[in-house]
C-alpha cells in the first residue's frame, strides 16, 4: 500500500467478518478487505475480493506497515492449521477468482463494492 494509506500512517483495514485492523484481520478468513486512509488528503483505498465459489475464503495477510495479500494457501504461515493443499486431477481445472477495486471519496462501502464484483463473476 501506498505509505499514506498504511495503518502506521492513519489508515484503517477493515474485514467482512468486522476486523478493523492488521491485527484483528491477519490470519482470519474473511470474504473481502479493504485498506483505506488519505493521500495528499483525500479519501483513497483498496478493496480485495475473493470470488464466492473459490474452493475456501482467502485467510488475510495484512500488516500496518502496508503489506496486504489475500491467500487461499496459507494456513500453516498464518498458524491457522495444517499446510493447505489443494489436488487437481490430471484434466480438471481449479478456478479462482479475485477482485480489486481502487477506490476515492467518502461515499465508497466495500460492502457493496463486494456485492458489484460477485454479480460481475458470474
Amino acid at each position: 500500500m501506498a505509505t499514506g494509506l498504511t495503518e502506521k500512517d492513519g489508515g484503517l483495514i477493515t474485514s467482512s467478518i468486522g476486523g478493523k485492523t492488521a491485527a484483528q484481520t491477519w490470519g482470519k478468513g474473511a470474504a473481502w478487505c479493504d485498506y483505506s486512509g488519505k493521500l495528499e488528503g483525500k479519501p483513497a483505498g483498496i478493496t480485495l475480493f475473493s470470488g464466492p465459489a473459490n474452493f475456501r475464503e482467502a485467510w488475510w495477510h495484512n500488516r500496518d506497515y502496508g503489506v496486504f495479500v489475500a491467500n487461499p494457501f496459507g494456513r500453516s504461515a498464518m498458524r491457522q492449521g495444517a499446510k493447505s493443499a489443494v489436488t487437481v486431477k490430471r484434466g480438471e481445472s481449479l478456478r479462482i477468482v479475485y477482485g480489486a477495486m481502487a477506490h476515492g471519496g467518502e461515499a465508497y462501502d466495500p460492502k457493496k463494492g463486494y456485492e458489484e464484483f460477485v454479480n460481475g463473476v458470474k
